[in-house]
């Protein structure tokens, strides 16, 4: 009779311990999607780093320090438009 009933508690408290995340998650809500406008100005921030990081790293560009500073001024640039694009 222990035993049984030891088993059983055990198997509540597990099955309890595997659906509470399940239940907690269900009630989250999910971020809403961005507008149009916010996706086509990432994507065209997107666009203006990658054709200056292909330039940086062009055969004839900068080199060395140059080159890092350049690249982490573009980086930055990208890291601002993100920040400034509508949402």
């Amino acid at each position: 009779m222990k035993a049984t009933l030891m088993r059983t508690t055990l198997a509540l408290v597990l099955a309890g311990g595997l659906a509470a995340p399940a239940l907690q998650a269900k009630g989250k809500k999910h971020n809403p999607k961005h507008s149009p406008a916010h996706a086509a100005a990432l994507q065209n921030c997107r666009e203006a780093y990658e054709a200056t990081a292909a330039a940086l790293h062009a055969p004839n560009s900068r080199k060395g320090s140059a080159r890092q500073r350049a690249m982490h001024a573009a980086a930055q640039t990208k890291k601002a438009c993100i920040a400034n694009a509508p949402r």
